[in-house]
């Protein structure tokens, strides 16, 4: 248990006041000033505790390890091994649940037929024509930049640029349902991140940024890429 470090102590340690750390991280004074204490925060902001703390120390120079505290990251070759035992035990039991899941809905019937309508069409088309090129999911992350905070909701957020329209398709994964539509420009589609999805956008340079879990993201460049089955809670890497 060394180097344990208040947020307090890290504050005092970059000679910042509260004030002057909540102004940098553009949140409330008064919900720093608690942190700060250790101290009981509103109900309305526990679920995101976990997430002002992680955001205070990474501002101020400091790391989460996997324990009830914080501290200072220097390498520690114990940690990494405990770490490494957990992955593999993890890893190994995710792979018998998975295996038991594939079993258990094997049988069921998947996503039902769906009717092709004009917008599915028009998908395809424009796909077609544009002759644009697959971005994987890796390449499609590494062009995301997290800006800063807006809001604290659960939505993802999708903002179109003037360059012109996106096509979208929604896979609901635990529905087995499938959704088509048309983002015109300058226009917005917001989807409940409750529900486990996949998406297709037909050209990504047309994003203007996208609101995820009440983070700002914009894409460095405007590549024409088609995304293609995006697990859209990839996006968690960013935060």
């Amino acid at each position: 248990m060394k180097n344990l470090i208040s947020i307090k102590e890290a504050r005092l340690k970059k000679g910042l006041s509260v004030l002057e750390l909540a102004n940098s991280l553009n949140l409330d004074v008064k919900l720093v000033q608690l942190l700060d204490d250790n101290a009981e925060i509103p109900n309305k902001f526990k679920a995101y505790r976990s997430t002002y703390k992680r955001s205070i120390y990474n501002y101020l120079g400091y790391k989460i390890p996997f324990t009830n505290y914080f501290q200072e990251s220097p390498y520690d070759y114990s940690k990494f091994l405990l770490t490494s035992f957990f992955l593999i035990f993890s890893i190994v039991v995710l792979f018998f649940s998975s295996f038991n899941i594939y079993n258990k809905f094997n049988n069921q019937t998947g996503i039902k037929n769906f009717e092709k309508d004009k917008i599915y069409e028009d998908t395809l088309s424009f796909v077609n024509k544009k002759n644009l090129e697959n971005i994987n999911d890796r390449d499609f992350i590494n062009l995301l930049v997290p800006l800063k905070r807006t809001n604290y909701s659960q939505k993802l957020i999708l903002h179109t640029n003037n360059l012109g329209p996106i096509y979208y398709k929604i896979k609901y994964i635990d529905k087995k349902t499938i959704l088509f539509g048309e983002l015109l420009q300058l226009n917005k589609i917001e989807l409940d991140l409750n529900n486990d999805f996949l998406i297709d956008l037909s050209n990504i340079a047309n994003i203007d940024k996208i609101i995820y879990r009440g983070i700002e993201i914009k894409l460095k460049n405007n590549y024409q890429f088609y995304l293609k089955d995006f697990n859209i809670n990839k996006l968690e890497t960013l935060l």
